[in-house]
């Protein structure tokens, strides 16, 4: 058996320390959104659950914003990631080609909008002439290509081998089922890995919420939660989630339900993350090939 030396057991202490300090915010949240409100008030340092209670879960659910927002965001991250991947993709594969006209320009337009952006106004009037005001689309198109993924395609396709692409065009394949019947089967760490990042970044999405949604119905999850955890903060007996815990005589501790809230939007990602995490790596190293 291998013997563990003096830094083994300190890297693998200061390791297992770091990883009880990332975990422990989530151990904490569950607990809480779980536990009785009577007990939670008499409890100044609750760490271990003695208790199980569902009435937060049950209250969110019977106010009903949180289930609506949730088939929002569903829909913006599902749809989103989809389209956000096919244009990331083609765009990638395009810029890989040193013979496609204009390369070096339109690569200079991807650095250019990766490192700047334009201001607030100019961006608000933008939305606006493109008629995306209190429009659910304005939570998909605006993020919709990130130059850097862009650029991370465009790395990952330069390492596939070109003998491939060779072979298939001697025998008449053209660009399109090239790219989607042989590049992208071998692509799938990197795809894997921006799907990843776009699912993420369109299921947190709620800046653009705040901008250009003034309808309650269109609010995505990130959005409806800050609304649930100001009302909460600031009046909690005049909030829809207050009159219904008064109605179904719920003890009044927000902090369950804050916890709750919390819990219900970032679960989902929590649990997609380990079945596609196993691709991020290999995928970023494989796409930081340089041309």
């Amino acid at each position: 058996m291998r013997k563990f030396s003096l830094a083994d057991v300190l890297i693998y202490g200061y390791l297992g320390l770091l990883s009880l300090i990332c975990l422990f915010p989530f151990y904490y949240v569950g607990i809480v959104s779980f536990a009785d409100p009577i007990v939670l008030l008499n409890t100044p340092l609750y760490v271990l659950p003695t208790s199980v209670d569902f009435g937060s879960y049950r209250i969110l659910i019977a106010d009903g914003r949180i289930v609506n927002s949730a088939a929002v965001s569903v829909f913006v991250t599902v749809v989103g990631t989809l389209i956000s991947l096919l244009v990331i993709v083609m765009a990638g594969y395009s810029l890989s080609k040193k013979v496609m006209p204009l390369r070096r320009f339109f690569m200079t337009m991807v650095l250019l909008a990766m490192f700047f952006g334009g201001q607030l106004i100019p961006y608000f009037i933008i939305i606006r002439n493109l008629g995306l005001i209190n429009n659910i689309w304005v939570l998909i198109l605006p993020i919709l290509v990130d130059p850097f993924f862009v650029i991370i395609a465009k790395n990952y396709f330069l390492s596939v081998s070109q003998s491939l692409e060779e072979s298939a065009r001697i025998d008449g394949a053209h660009d399109y089922r090239i790219l989607f019947q042989i590049v992208i089967p071998v692509s799938k760490p990197m795809i894997a890995s921006i799907a990843l990042f776009r699912a993420v970044a369109y299921w947190n999405e709620w800046w653009h919420a705040m901008l250009f949604i003034n309808n309650q119905r269109q609010y995505p999850l990130q959005m409806m939660l800050r609304e649930i955890l100001a009302s909460i903060n600031a009046h909690l007996a005049e909030s829809p989630i207050g009159a219904l815990m008064i109605e179904s005589r719920m003890p009044m501790n927000p902090q369950t339900v804050r916890m709750a809230a919390i819990m219900a939007t970032a679960l989902p990602i929590i649990i997609v993350y380990p079945f596609i995490q196993k691709y991020f790596a290999k995928g970023l190293m494989l796409g930081s090939v340089k041309e």
